[in-house]
This record gives C-alpha cells, structure tokens and sequence, in this order.
C-alpha cells in the first residue's frame, strides 16, 4: 500500500518594505555639499575684512564659517565620494580644506572691501591668491607637490604680485578711517564710541529791542 505525498509548500518570505538608496548624484545633494563650501567661503572673507571693527565678534563668525566649510568637505569628500579616503588622507583632507576656505576668503574680502580697508586687502588678496592655490594642489585627488613649479604657478604668482602691486599704489590715493556699513546722513562731526557728545552753547539771544526814549530795555 502506497500513501501519497503532498507536495511541500514552501512559504516566500514577506519582503519588506526598503527605503530608497540615497542618490549620491543626486541634485539635492550636489546643492547641499557646494552650498556649504561656499557659505563657509562667504563668513570666512567677511569676518578676515571687518576683524578691526569687533575682534569678538567676527572672530565667532570666523570660526562658524571654518566649521561650515569643514562640514562642506566632509560631506563632499566623504559622504558623497565614490571612495573614501583613508584616516591620513582624510587628516591632510581637512587641513588643506581648511587653508582653502581662508585663502578663498582673503581673496574675496579683500577685493569686496578694497575701498574701506586699502591698506589691509592690499596684502590680504594676494596672499589669499598664493594659499588657495597651494592648498588646492594639496587636497586634489590628482593634485602633486610638482604642480607648485609649473608655468601656470608661474602665472599665480605673478598675479599676485601685480595685484599687491596695484592695489599698494591705489591704497596711497584712499584715505582709510575705517569701516561703516551706515548710509544715513548726519551733520556735523559724529562722536566717538567711547566719548559723550558735545554739548554745544544756545544761540545768543537777539538784542532787545530799543524803547522809544531812545534806551535798551533791561530786564532785572
């Protein structure tokens, strides 16, 4: 006597429902890591140009723009990078990245801000010009040490040296007493900060007038 046997059924797993991969080309995300280098870029060069008018202040804004730009090379480096790059690469990354974005904002404020501070961008974008041209040879994936003695180096540097030289002779005709973003108009000689405004005299009184015998007025 022979039983027959029932067919094993086997059951297929419920699938479960799986978030789409994050698109590292995509739109937002190309948007999101450039947005974040050149913001850092932007709060670098204001904060090296008006550093004069509230140390304090601008040096908070310094830093806030260093740690944006930061953020932009981790997530353009590292997160939207086909490759990552090992723990020395990534050391020498950040480093270079970072004299990067203060090269970029040397150049950028100085020549934004030329005309309020002479003197001071006269020097600050042609250094800007030399270190955001070393640090980018030396955090470029292709990028050799033997870029720094080529004809286009070459053509930075003397860049560099024709823009300290114009900008130099130019910041002789600028007289420079500092830096205002007010454009309301006032009269007379405003105060300084620390120093209380000048009370100036009342306007002399007008003469009495005479009195008919021929006598001032007086009045006691």
């Amino acid at each position: 006597m022979t039983t027959a046997l029932k067919p094993e059924r086997h059951q297929t797993p419920a699938t479960k429902h799986r978030r789409p991969a994050f698109d590292k080309k995509s739109l937002p995300a190309r948007y999101s890591g450039q947005m974040l280098y050149f913001l850092g870029a932007a709060l670098i060069a204001g904060a090296v140009v008006h550093y004069p008018i509230n140390p304090s202040l601008y040096a908070i804004i310094c830093a806030v723009g260093a740690f944006v730009f930061l953020l932009g090379t981790i997530v353009n480096e590292f997160v939207l990078a086909d490759e990552r790059p090992a723990l020395s690469q990534a050391v020498s990354l950040v480093a270079f990245s970072l004299l990067l974005s203060f090269g970029v904002g040397l150049v950028g404020g100085g020549i934004q801000h030329f005309e309020q501070f002479p003197e001071r961008s006269a020097w600050m974008t042609p250094i800007g010009l030399l270190m955001s041209y070393v640090a980018f040879v030396a955090k470029d994936s292709k990028g050799r040490w033997r870029h720094l003695v080529t004809p286009f180096a070459a053509g930075v540097v003397v860049l560099a040296a024709l823009a300290w030289l114009g900008m130099t002779a130019l910041a002789g005709t600028i007289s420079s007493d500092g830096h205002s973003h007010d454009h309301g108009s006032t009269t007379g000689t405003p105060a300084k900060p620390d120093q209380a405004p000048v009370k100036q005299d009342p306007p002399a009184k007008a003469p009495a007038e005479p009195t008919k015998d021929g006598h001032t007025s007086h009045s006691h």
